[in-house]
């Protein structure tokens, strides 16, 4: 896995206090009394644990099918601490943390293209759940660094709002690591960055990865100084295939440790 500094950063990288605790142990997480939808998406016919919700849980796992219809980019992981550090306790259980103000719902899916499981969770606001790794790891076969964590405000806006995961679950870091992936062979790679309005000024420099050409599927890692004053970032990433032409426009929102959803 590449890894891409900011500007103000050299050279390239190898890729709160605590107000309530759920422990969150294999096969599922805790009962919760809220209603949790899943994802609208397929679930798998040939694979088990199929996609689907666990019973009384706020939580849906398993197995989906899922069909590509057009190149893009995308964010599989949105973390304090780098990818490939993360350690889970010796029973297999891994503490995660989202934001202060902001309710979110947890994915956690594999970094690689393959195979297609997804875990998606509440993740109340000032809340550090425990998640045991040990289902989706004997299910797909994969290790715990193959994994990416984003933390989803669960409602529409005009661009997906993401908050740093904290893994394990603790203070803030200045920095958010996303970890970037192409469906198709890249040429270029940019990015920019512009504090949200009112007006936000996406008129930003656009700054081009070094060694931005990418395989399909394989992946980048972007680190991004988060602003000190506890608030977010809007980010844009572009890149162009092997043609030089345009992928989608990814865009994304990032919440600051001091930002309530929109």
């Amino acid at each position: 896995m590449r890894s891409i500094e900011p500007e103000h950063m050299g050279g390239r990288l190898a890729v709160v206090a605590v107000s309530l605790v759920a422990s969150l142990w294999a096969p599922a997480f805790a009962a919760a009394p809220v209603h949790f939808e899943c994802a609208p998406l397929s679930a798998s016919t040939s694979r088990q644990p199929a996609y689907g919700p666990a019973p009384g849980q706020a939580r849906c796992e398993g197995f989906y099918a899922k069909n590509v219809s057009q190149p893009f980019i995308e964010i599989v992981s949105l973390t304090r601490s780098l990818p490939d550090t993360w350690t889970a306790a010796s029973d297999g259980r891994l503490d995660l943390r989202g934001t202060r103000k902001a309710d979110l719902r947890l994915l956690i899916q594999p970094m690689r293209s393959n195979p297609l499981y997804r875990v998606d969770a509440a993740l109340p606001h000032d809340t550090t759940i425990a998640w045991n790794t040990g289902t989706m790891l004997q299910a797909t076969g994969l290790r715990l660094r193959d994994l990416g964590f984003l933390a989803l405000v669960d409602r529409g806006t005009d661009r997906v709002v993401l908050a740093p995961v904290s893994i394990p679950a603790g203070g803030e870091a200045p920095l958010a690591y996303a970890v970037l992936r192409p469906s198709v062979d890249v040429s270029e790679i940019a990015w920019r960055h512009y504090r949200p309005g009112p007006p936000a000024d996406p008129s930003a420099a656009w700054q081009k990865l070094s060694g931005g050409a990418l395989f399909a599927w394989e992946r980048v890692v972007l680190p991004i100084a988060m602003p000190a004053d506890g608030h977010g970032l809007l980010i844009d990433v572009r890149a162009l295939d092997g043609d030089h032409q345009a992928l989608p426009l990814l865009e994304f929102a990032i919440l600051g440790a001091d930002d309530e959803a929109p």
